[in-house]
């Protein structure tokens, strides 16, 4: 009994020290964006002798490039999210339902090895080519990259769980009279609503945290997201540490709210799609 209860221990302590390492960025950002400066001098990783709100005010009050960050952020993963949301199951369908031809399956191939390209691979060629048409420092131009880059895992994801759809349905609605973009609509998409959900929350903590797509396309301060915009607190001869985390965890804490209140079905939803593709 005292060995399983020793052996149970023992594989408890690296899951906690894991835990630690991942919980420990939190617990400095949330103390310190409670500390006035002096108190982050003068004790570091110690909680705040009381309970300062002030750095949050300040942040919301006196800096421009917050409520201009918010608003880019807001625009950007809203219209992200929604174009995703249709281009992506659309083009899964396809896929999924053409695996069989070579020229399908090719293209799959390439879709899905995209998701292997990193951005600094590709951010040049982009960059110059979306200033020749004057989408920098635009944020539909930044939607238009940052929708782009984010299709392969789209694809990857929901193109497993269409291939699980019986084709049954679809068949059904054609000898009824359907077209081939009613049956998606009306038959299918409905079907996919639980990878949909999954995607749809993905993209959105994708498009809410994204700062290399923004870095290489907004790099004026009028049009950053809010990743960006927290660099309003560091400069050349001062760096305001309290206030970049209140700036911080204001950001954070939306797409944390979505994350939790939808984090059953991206689990569910990703390895109903993996079963199955």
């Amino acid at each position: 009994m005292l060995k399983k209860i020793s052996f149970r221990a023992l594989k408890k302590i690296p899951i906690s020290l894991m835990a630690l390492i991942w919980i420990a960025p939190f617990y400095i950002a949330v103390v310190y964006s409670l500390k006035t400066k002096a108190e982050i001098t003068k004790t570091l990783f110690a909680l705040p002798t009381r309970l300062y709100l002030g750095n949050f005010v300040q942040v919301v009050t006196e800096n421009p490039a917050f409520m201009s960050g918010l608003k880019n952020s807001v625009i950007a993963s809203i219209v992200t999210v929604a174009a995703l949301t249709v281009i992506g199951p659309m083009c899964a369908y396809v896929l999924a339902r053409r695996s069989d031809n070579r020229w399908y399956g090719l293209l799959y191939t390439l879709m899905v090895g995209a998701i292997l390209i990193p951005w600094q691979g590709i951010m040049f060629p982009v960059y110059v080519d979306f200033k020749a048409m004057g989408l920098t420092n635009n944020i539909w131009g930044y939607i238009i990259a940052r929708t782009g880059y984010q299709v392969p895992i789209c694809i990857l994801t929901i193109t497993g769980f269409v291939k699980g759809i019986p084709q049954d349905l679809e068949e059904a609605a054609m000898i009824d009279g359907a077209t081939i973009f009613q049956t998606f609509w009306k038959i299918v998409y409905p079907v996919m609503m639980p990878v949909n959900i999954t995607m749809l929350v993905l993209n959105t903590v994708f498009a809410w945290n994204d700062f290399n797509v923004a870095l290489t396309m907004l790099p004026k301060s009028y049009s950053r997201t809010l990743p960006l915009a927290q660099f309003y607190y560091f400069g050349d001869t001062n760096m305001e540490i309290n206030l970049a985390f209140a700036f911080f965890i204001l950001s954070m804490l939306p797409i944390i709210l979505v994350y939790l209140f939808c984090q059953r079905y991206i689990v569910s939803g990703i390895v109903t799609g993996a079963v199955k593709g």
